[in-house]
């Protein structure tokens, strides 16, 4: 364990359970301790571990975590719901949830900083979409809800992701609709109208995988992880062709690396340069492990 030299924080707290200052790359981070009070921080990096215990997140749950900001929530104790920061211990307050409040996915539309960011919880069932959503600074959140468009109301959600400030959200039946604002704070789901005839002989298979939306380096791309007996077998991945409304598989990310988390809400991308990781691999791990497995695009031309 490695401790953090810096001596007080904004409210004379000690700043020994935050962790170490960012680095290139993300943490990856396990709750852990017979109360879940400790924080293991991975340095992928360095391969070194930093153990802390960070007070805001005692008893609470991690929704998800984006641009170094977490989605905290009280979960069934309290009706706690912030954003934090835990390398600049920064945190902003969000409106109450209360504790027996229910999402299947979550995801932050950018930076706090930036005015247009948007916290969304979404619960969805076949046929179904509701989401529940506000901006950091208001007072209470706003709910509204969809009827996903198909023949026999069977589609659901399949996967969320980002793109440019905006969320975007793909369905079995393989709607892409991105999530548009209006001025009174409305949402309008767009279709994109997506053609997946492009890989008509995978679209079965491909349906019994995890699947996760990123973006990297402007481009919005679609993962799809072949889990077998909880070993990671293959991946897949497709970039979304804007023009032509197609989906195209590629085998290489260049200097990028793509990072997944347990959860689907954890999906992220960055450059390795200047780090001490190459380009053109996937990191991830599954639900309920603490291994990090590395799929190697190099290796699977």
């Amino acid at each position: 364990m490695e401790a953090n030299t810096k001596e007080e924080g904004e409210e004379g707290q000690s700043l020994q359970c935050w962790p170490p200052t960012v680095g290139l790359l993300p943490w990856l981070v396990f709750i852990n301790g017979s109360s879940e009070e400790n924080q293991t921080f991975y340095d992928i990096s360095e391969s070194h571990c930093h153990v802390k215990s960070i007070p805001e997140l005692q008893g609470k749950l991690v929704a998800t975590c984006s641009y170094g900001w977490l989605v905290v929530g009280g979960y069934l104790i309290s009706d706690d719901c912030f954003l934090l920061n835990p390398i600049s211990t920064k945190k902003i307050q969000l409106p109450s949830l209360t504790p027996d409040f229910f999402y299947d996915n979550y995801v932050l539309s950018s930076p706090p900083v930036n005015p247009e960011c948007v916290v969304m919880f979404l619960d969805f069932d076949i046929g179904t979409l509701d989401v529940t959503f506000c901006k950091p600074g208001d007072v209470e959140w706003t709910r509204q809800d969809f009827k996903l468009h198909d023949e026999d109301d069977s589609d659901c959600v399949r996967s969320v992701g980002v793109h440019k400030g905006d969320i975007c959200i793909l369905t079995w039946y393989e709607y892409l609709y991105f999530v548009k604002f209006d001025k009174s704070c409305s949402i309008t789901l767009v279709d994109l109208k997506v053609d997946d005839n492009t890989c008509p002989t995978m679209r079965k298979l491909h349906s019994r995988f995890p699947t996760y939306l990123v973006e990297t380096c402007g481009e919005l791309l679609r993962l799809h992880c072949y889990i077998l007996h909880r070993q990671v077998v293959d991946i897949w991945v497709y970039k979304l062709d804007f023009d032509e409304k197609v989906w195209t598989r590629i085998k290489e990310l260049k200097d990028q690396a793509i990072f997944i988390g347990s959860s689907s809400g954890q999906v992220l991308a960055c450059s390795t340069k200047e780090s001490r990781i190459h380009g053109n691999k996937i990191y991830l791990t599954l639900t309920e492990e603490r291994s990090l497995y590395v799929y190697d695009l190099d290796l699977c031309v």
